[in-house]
């Protein structure tokens, strides 16, 4: 009751109120420590007890301890609760509080029969209330209630009630819990939380769990000892007996640094070792934790114990409160119970259902349920298996076990059995640990049943069902599934009946399943392993109710096909032709390339039947006809896609894959996963649709994945075509808990496709998952039968499709004539990326550059996989790297051209992909009048996808456009853009200024010309075309001509979007540069070589351009000297760039040697044309490729003309041909002007020189009737200041058209157009015509446009802002896909002086008459036709050492002059010889001593070397190549390469000798043997295009001392024989 501890030497008085509950006995305790001083004295004294306290007589024995404590005290007082109780019913009957007597069996079985419950009140005292406890506290059941007579007042119903031993919260009593061994010094005690010695754990004790307050009780751990090996043991009350659902609920708290652990053990009288059925270990926080214990039937007495070892170190609390026992009583007696669902004990009159007939539980309580139940139908493993057997036969991978007691893991399977609820009774389980694997599975097999749809002549039999019942046990965080399958059949599953995932919690479970078959049949039951250890399943107590047993064996299937031919199935007739898909519905047909193409071209559908669904939500596991493997073609553990649920999920699995599906958030809905617990790290499997026959323009593959898990690998999505993949996005890593939308831009395409493939990570720990597959806009579009609006483009092919879509990178048309660049003209700095920046420039005042890249971005998962134009690796994008060296808010920004105020409507759209957590900004500004203003600001992961966004674009000024990235904090976060746009609208500012351009000082250049260094003039025509008009060659400096890099790079500049760049050099012998240059042949010399970064990754590019070359002759070649060794590495192409075209004329890449080495490329004739040496990266952070002594030879232009529709001028020089008769001389002599009235009568082409009245009839135009206001005609404007003084013609007397803007509003409009229309055209009509805008800053615009005939306006071209005060040129190509007028409209300005005025319009031949078609020049028989200069030469000229072709094509790819010399080597690639007519072999079959080319050349020059088979002869080595310096990518045999030639399995050779000539020959292919020595031969043959070795061979060739005739077939041994790769096999 009380405790003080030491205090000064005075008296001290306590008084304790105790309210004592049944009898008590107070002890007092007096303690001295061992470390006391001897004069210390404990004395006590004047005890007393007040008036209430009732004093009894009798044996006297103890029940109850619970301890008051004062901290100042030393003075323990413990009150004992003892009873005294009187005989007051029979000694085999108990005594309620009212008198009433009950049997002792009815004591204590969790059912009150008392009327105030005291039966069921505290459990622990023997019936004899004379007799004390044995000393192990064993006896029999009662109650100290007994004496409860002698202490009535103390008792009321109320306290019973709440302090039931079934259900006890410390509050009023111990309920019956006491401790064993008492005294020891570790006890458990009752007492509330301010009893808790403060010291422990160094924190506040626990409140109690019941009230939460200090005031509450709870049994708790004492330590007063410093004993070794101390035991606490806590006992509980005894019970007679428990149900089948009983459970014990409770509330431990154990914490603190010592706390140790704890063991709860279930103790049934008669039963010599108690089962252990619950267990903590050592801390587990500071709180109250719930527990519940499955107890179930338990037919003997019982308690509960609950022990606490300490190993003399006991620092924590540890408590037990609220101890709950639930569903233990068994059932009542009654009169009588239902007669068709349940049974009527025999002995105790309970009811029970029917179902729990001879289930191995007693339920009744007298066993009567289990009495007459046949051994065969039921089996509990306590001898055995019974009647079930192990799968034999293979359909499983090990066997269920057969144990008692917990399984060998910790943490999974049960304590115990079900059958007995004892570690002594047996059940069988699957041990998941090793040596199984996850889902391996073991199978257990039932007798066999007779079919359960058979008729009785009991009726009451045909009521019953057969019922299999059984108890499971699956707990454990890596527990998987148990599953039931019911076959009929001896081999296989048969079908699934039960299923259960995951863990279920440590108890065991009750399942009844109801079985039904019309043929004999047995049950399965199949475990599943789980991945990892802790996964174990039982089963116990298997019964059969209402199956009855059949004797005989399930039959096997016939697999034997059978001997009967069946009918011909009943074809439907039609009359389809073949190609053509024959409907469902009868008398339809489709074409087959309408097939699977997303639209219902039958009446019925059934054309898409078969196909890809447009949507796919996975719902009851429809894959909507995407395919995979077939579970019935791969093994079990195969890693492969499947649709499932989430409520599948086992534990653990929910941080692999998604609980809730995406399309209906729920357990229910299904997706499709492949599952990465199979299968090993790196697999691949494959999810595809079936043949795609086409789509339309604007097809999107829409789809929702989860990617969740710390090692989840990586997602595709591929499009197949044929035997050919292409990446088109990926996704890889852990994406986080949630589902992502993906998309795929597809666009137009025919016969492929789509394809899913999943890659395993490194682990099982996440799944890749998708959902919600959508095709979305992708049937093709139907050409329509009504012409296009005006609000739509006609393309080519008859479709129409929105102006919106013209000109977005996007083929909408189907056939590209919506993206033709001529048709494009319009929309000015549109820009795809694909080789540079456009007119798009990088900022100087940023941290980074934006970058050009193919393919995914050098951080995995940071970016597309592909960019938006091309959708394929080879396409390009603009990206911001965000990994190192950027860091978080490294800024990068790129500006557009100037953009004119006088823009209208006009908008930029452009693609954006931002994917990944961490991801930076991407802002877009309008930049004028030097400020910004923002338009755009787009933060964080938009999504693994490109996307469209879309700008409108307008200021009162002229401004540009600036994208600014900024990097976020992630390093997997690029910022990707691509296919920038701007709508017609959208207007360039005029480049010249607002004030007219001074005249230049006298003595300089005349307008138009620019001055050479010498004092000469030039125009800018003339420069960049070869030849030094100036004589000091400042016309062609700085065009990226010919170099030798000694002084600067000779205008050959860097692309400023590539990654690293040609750097200019000097040699060095310790870098990875070439250690001299070519020009000096030393180290001081000079050239360019590819840059080595800290962060080059392989395939990053650099590029060297020259600038616009005007025009090469026919015969025009470049030379130059590059250096590739194994320290300088990397690619070099030669790229030649015209204005729609990119070509790759050269090439090397791998070791060349460590020498400089000459390459000489013919160019040919061309006109405005880019030069560009195109650098690659082999390996990561490597460089050192170089280029020097760039040479053009005999480039400048001849008489040869480019082009064979130029114009010749009378002086011989060419022009093109749109530049005739255009009103502005091009040839020196002017002859280009001359005999031009055929031109001027075209329609629509004007001088305007007639009268005022006449214009539109005379010139065939044709003012708007919608417009604002309309042209004029006259010599001069109105406006003074405004408009031209004169006309364009010479001498200025003649008239022009102008619009008169005084009186007009700023943005009114006049039109004037065509009368007569043009044919269509593309890229071939040219409109000539000279225009005036001078006058104001405020000046309008001016566009033309072609109009088709259905009012559709396609925009030409435009200006805008002052042009000078001078008349101007403008040579506009025209083209439309329909006949076309064309129109010009001008915009009044902002004010009076802004008048727009046109002269000279004139148009080419082929605007009327078409394109002209050069006919190809006819040479008679004995003559030769030059290949470029359109000359015949005598035959006998070809190949006779002089050059008579202008093009001197008459001296190339001669025969050599000397014979047995080796031909010219120009054409073929590394590794491969140049035969004399052009062919190229492999360098292989360089000097093997058989002629390969027609004319043998391949073995002239060849060393006279006598080689082994295997060894190679090589002429640029003086000893023979051996065999293992073959293909190690270090070539030896120079110049062709012979030792690394055809190492990728197109070359086989095969030595065969005279005794074993019969497995040795090949077939299908040439082959010519070699004789190495008597008797043996080497076959060489080609393997191109096949995947294995042919089976036979035919010999070419008579050998007499090889015995073989010619074209005899031979058969080759196996394949393993043979090695595909080119090697020799050695003659034993």
């Amino acid at each position: 009751m009380c405790m003080q501890t030491k205090i000064p030497n005075r008296l001290w008085r306590k008084v304790i109120r105790r309210r004592f509950l049944c009898v008590d006995q107070v002890l007092i305790r007096g303690k001295i420590s061992s470390n006391s001083e001897a004069s210390e004295v404990l004395a006590i004294d004047d005890l007393s007890f007040s008036p209430g306290c009732l004093t009894v007589t009798g044996t006297t024995t103890i029940n109850d301890i619970s301890l008051h404590r004062r901290a100042s005290s030393d003075l323990d007082i413990l009150k004992y609760q003892s009873t005294v109780p009187p005989p007051v019913c029979p000694p085999s009957r108990f005594a309620c509080g009212g008198g009433e007597c009950i049997e002792e069996s009815k004591v204590c079985d969790f059912t009150p029969h008392c009327p105030h419950g005291e039966d069921e009140a505290d459990c622990r005292k023997c019936s004899c209330c004379q007799q004390t406890l044995s000393a192990d506290g064993d006896c029999c059941v009662s109650c100290c209630f007994q004496g409860q007579l002698y202490l009535s007042k103390f008792l009321n119903s109320s306290y019973l009630s709440a302090h039931s031993a079934s259900e006890c919260d410390f509050e009023g009593g111990s309920c019956g819990w006491y401790e064993l061994t008492l005294g020891d010094g570790f006890d458990w005690v009752r007492g509330s939380s301010e009893e808790v010695p403060p010291h422990y754990y160094g924190h506040p004790p626990p409140l109690d769990h019941t009230t939460n307050s200090t005031e509450g009780h709870f049994m708790f751990i004492l330590m007063n000892s410093s004993s070794l090996y101390p035991n606490a043991v806590l006992r509980g009350p005894w019970f007679k007996q428990s149900s089948s659902e009983c459970t014990m609920t409770f509330w431990h708290y154990n914490s603190g640094i010592s706390v140790g652990a704890a063991n709860m053990y279930l103790r049934v009288k008669g039963v010599e070792n108690n089962t252990v059925i619950w267990r903590t270990l050592y801390d587990q926080g500071r709180r109250w934790n719930q527990a519940t214990v499955q107890l179930g039937r338990i037919n003997q007495p019982f308690q509960i114990a609950l022990s606490k070892i300490s190993l003399g170190v006991f620092d924590g609390v540890s408590a037990l409160d609220d101890v709950t026992f639930k569903n233990c009583s068994m059932p009542l007696a009654v009169a009588e119970c239902p007669a068709h669902t349940h049974f009527h004990c025999v002995h105790t009159k309970a009811c029970v259902e029917h179902l729990q007939l001879c289930d191995l539980v007693d339920d009744c309580g007298d066993g009567s349920d289990e009495e007459g139940c046949s051994p065969e139908l039921q089996c509990n493993f306590e001898h055995g298996l019974c009647s079930w057997t192990q799968e034999q036969s293979g359909g499983d991978v090990f066997d269920w076990t057969r144990t008692q007691g917990p399984t060998p893991s910790f943490n999974t399977g049960p304590w115990k059995d079900h059958t007995l609820g004892t570690s002594y009774g047996h059940y069988l389980y699957i041990e998941s640990s090793m040596p199984q694997e996850f889902k391996d599975t073991a199978v257990l097999l039932s007798r066999v049943f007779q079919p359960t749809h058979q008729r009785s002549n009991d009726l009451s039999k045909n009521q019953q069902r057969c019922a299999f019942r059984f108890n499971y046990h699956m707990f454990g965080s890596h527990v998987f599934r148990l599953a039931v399958y019911l076959r009929t059949s001896a081999t296989g599953r048969g079908y699934m009946v039960w299923v259960r995932y995951g863990d279920q919690g440590n108890m065991w479970h009750r399942k009844t399943l109801y079985l039904s078959s019309v043929k004999p049949f047995q049950i399965l039951i199949e475990g599943t392993v789980g991945d990892d250890f802790n996964g174990d399943i039982a089963i116990d107590d298997l019964s059969f109710l209402d199956c009855e047993p059949y004797e005989g064996e399930l039959s096997t299937p016939n697999t034997t096909a059978p001997t009967v031919t069946p009918p011909a199935p009943t074809v439907q007739p039609h009359s389809c032709p073949d190609g053509q898909f024959v409907c469902a519905a009868h008398g339809e047909c489709v074409a087959n390339h309408k097939v699977c193409d997303f639209r219902r071209d039958c009446s019925d559908g059934s054309d898409e039947l078969s196909c890809a669904k447009e949507q796919c939500d996975f719902e009851g596991g429809d894959t909507c006809g995407w395919l995979g493997a077939y579970p019935s073609l791969v093994p079990t553990h195969t890693f492969r896609w499947s649709p499932d649920q989430g409520e599948s999920i086992h534990d653990g699995e929910q941080y692999h894959r998604p609980v809730n599906d995406h399309t209906l958030g729920s357990p229910e809905g299904w997706y499709m996963y492949a599952d990465s617990s199979n299968g090993g790290y790196g697999q691949t499997t494959d999810l595809q649709t079936p043949v795609i026959s086409s789509t339309g323009p604007q097809c999107t593959l829409v789809f929702w994945y989860y990617m969740s898990g710390f090692t989840v690998g990586s997602l595709q999505v591929l499009l197949k075509h044929g035997n050919v993949s292409r990446e088109v996005w990926s996704q890889s890593g852990n994406q986080g808990n949630k589902w992502r939308r993906g998309e795929v831009f597809l666009g137009l395409s025919n016969n492929f496709q789509v394809v899913f493939r999943a890659k395993r990570g490194i682990s099982y720990m996440g799944d890749l998952v998708i959902d919600d597959v959508s095709f979305l806009h992708c049937s093709p579009p139907l050409p329509s039968d009504q012409p296009c609006t005006p609000e739509q483009y006609a393309c080519a092919n008859g479709y129409c499709i929105p102006q919106d879509n013209l000109c977005d990178f996007i083929n909408h048309c189907g056939d590209s004539s919506d993206e033709d660049p001529y048709i494009c003209k319009g929309f000015s700095m549109r820009c795809s990326f694909e080789f540079d920046l456009c007119s798009w420039r990088q900022s100087r005042q940023d941290d980074v550059d934006w970058l050009i890249k193919a393919g995914s971005t050098p951080t995995v998962g940071a970016g597309p996989s592909n960019d938006h134009t091309l959708r394929d690796p080879s396409g390009h994008y603009l990206y911001l790297e965000s990994s190192f060296p950027q860091a978080a808010g490294d800024t990068a920004r790129i500006t557009g051209p100037l953009l004119s105020r006088r823009s209208s409507q006009c908008k930029m759209r452009f693609y954006l992909h931002m994917s990944g957590d961490g991801i930076g900004t991407l802002n877009v500004f309008r930049k004028s009048k030097g400020s910004l203003h923002r338009l755009l600001n787009v933060t964080g992961d938009q999504g693994n996808y490109w996307q469209i966004k879309e700008i409108p674009l307008s200021d009162t000024g002229d401004f540009e456009v600036m994208f600014e990235g900024k990097v976020g904090r992630s390093p997997k976060g690029d910022i990707c853009l691509d296919d920038i746009t701007f709508s017609p609208g959208c207007l360039l500012a005029s480049s010249a200024g607002v004030e007219d351009t001074p005249p230049p000082p006298a003595g300089s250049c005349p307008s138009g010309f620019l001055p050479c260094e010498n004092g000469r003039c030039f125009t800018p025509g003339q420069s960049c075309d070869f030849t030094d008009d100036c004589g000091d060659g400042t016309d062609e400096r700085d065009c990226g001509t010919s170099c030798s890099f000694e002084s600067g790079c000779c205008g050959w500049k860097s692309s400023r979007a590539d990654n690293f760049d040609w750097t200019l050099g000097t040699g060095s012998i310790k870098s990875i540069r070439p250690p001299y240059d070519h020009t000096l042949m030393d180290e001081t010399g000079h050239f360019v070589y590819l840059e080595a970064t800290p962060v080059g990754l392989k395939g990053d590019k650099a590029h060297l351009r020259s600038s616009v070359l005007k025009e090469s002759s026919a015969i025009c070649k470049l030379s130059f000297w590059y250096y590739i060794s194994h320290m300088a590495t990397g690619t070099i192409r030669l790229l030649i760039k015209t204005e729609n075209n990119l070509r790759e004329v050269w090439n090397k890449t791998g070791h060349q040697g460590n020498v400089w080495n000459r390459a000489e490329i013919p160019l040919r004739k061309l006109r405005n044309f880019e030069v560009i040496f195109e650098g690659i990266r082999s390996r990561d952070v490597s460089g050192g490729a170089a280029l020097d002594d760039l040479e053009f030879v005999d480039c400048s232009p001849s008489r040869c003309c480019p082009a064979v529709t130029d114009f010749v001028c009378r002086s011989g020089h060419c022009i093109e041909s749109h530049l005739v008769c255009d009103s502005k001389a091009d040839c020196a002599d002017e002859s280009d002007e001359m005999d031009c009235e055929h031109i001027f009568g075209l329609p629509g082409a004007c001088s305007f020189n007639v009268d005022e009245t006449e214009w539109e009839e005379s010139c065939q135009l044709a003012q708007d009737a919608d417009d604002d206001f309309d042209w004029r005609i006259g010599r001069w404007t109105e406006t003074p200041g405004a408009g031209p003084h004169a006309d364009h013609s010479p001498g200025g007397g003649g008239s022009f058209l102008y619009i008169h803007s005084a009186t007009q509003r700023e943005g009114d409009v006049a039109r004037v157009t065509t009368r007569s229309p043009f044919p269509a055209s593309i890229g071939q009509c040219h409109l000539r015509f000279w225009f005036y805008m001078h006058g104001s800053d405020r000046m309008g615009t001016l566009k033309v446009y072609t109009v088709g005939p259905s009012g559709t306006s396609l925009l030409m071209w435009a200006a805008t802002g002052n042009h000078g005060n001078q008349w101007t040129y403008a040579n506009v190509i025209l083209s439309n896909t329909a006949p076309f007028r064309v129109t010009f409209q001008a915009e009044a300005g902002g004010d009076v002086w802004t008048d727009i005025a046109l002269d000279d319009i004139s148009y080419t031949a082929e605007c009327v008459e078409g394109p002209v078609t050069p006919q190809p020049l006819t040479c008679a028989v004995d003559q030769y036709r030059c290949v470029y200069s359109f000359q015949c030469i005598p035959e006998n000229w070809r190949c006779d050492g002089e050059l008579d072709c202008a093009d001197q094509s008459d001296e190339e790819f001669c025969p050599a002059v000397v014979p047995g010399t080796v031909p010219p080597q120009l054409s073929c690639p590394v590794g491969h010889y140049q035969c004399l007519n052009n062919t190229c072999l492999p360098s292989l079959l360089r000097c093997d001593g058989v002629p390969d080319c027609p004319d043998g050349e391949d073995e002239y020059s060849c060393a006279l070397l006598q080689c082994y088979p295997g060894e190679l002869v090589c002429e640029g080595s003086p000893v023979c190549i051996p065999l293992q310096n073959r293909c190690d990518h270090s070539a030896d045999c120079l110049p062709f390469h012979s030792d690394e030639s055809s190492c990728h399995g197109n070359m086989l050779l095969l030595t065969c000798c005279q005794n074993d000539i019969h497995a040795c020959s090949f077939a299908a292919f040439a082959v010519t043997p070699r004789t190495f020595k008597s008797g043996c031969l080497v076959f060489k043959a080609h393997l191109d295009g096949y995947s294995e070795l042919p089976k036979s061979i035919k010999t070419s060739a008579f050998l007499p001392s090889s015995g073989m005739r010619p074209n005899r077939t031979f058969s080759l041994p196996s394949q393993s024989h043979f090695i595909k790769a080119v090697q020799s096999i050695r003659v034993s």
